[in-house]
């Protein structure tokens, strides 16, 4: 995925004013598969600014591209501009990447090293057997 263009000073992205507080609150109770639901009740345009909110917020990140993915590109374009656009299009339509690890994959067994021959460490137990033995 690549990241969004830097072209001079950042721009101000003023999203948040643009989604509505009910809405965004709506968006943290729900659940994954249900922040879908509420998308058929809002405009393309605001689809657009929902998904620059969540794609801005790293634990919304993902909700965000697939929101995006619902949008298309004229309005991303006209929303954001056309390099904050086309960017958020594009990489709404890639291949999500692999997870860090793969299912199933585990991490290898730590195994603790035993001492070879006799212990060195004597409990208090073990002498008290050893004395009623030789006694």
């Amino acid at each position: 995925m690549k990241p969004l263009p830097a072209l001079g000073p950042a721009p101000k992205i003023k999203d948040d004013q643009e989604v509505p507080e009910e809405l965004i609150g709506r968006l943290y109770r729900a659940t994954e598969s249900s922040v879908f639901d509420m998308l058929p009740e809002l405009s393309l345009q605001d689809r657009a600014y929902l998904a620059m909110f969540c794609y801005r917020k790293s634990h919304l990140h993902r909700i965000g591209l697939a929101i995006a993915a619902t949008c298309d590109e004229s309005v991303l374009v006209q929303t954001w501009g056309t390099a904050l656009g086309q960017t958020l299009f594009a990489q709404s339509r890639e291949a999500p990447p692999p997870p860090a690890r793969a299912p199933g994959q585990h991490r290898a067994k730590i195994t603790l090293a035993t001492l070879g021959g006799s212990s060195p460490w004597v409990s208090a137990d073990d002498e008290d057997e050893a004395d009623e033995q030789g006694a």
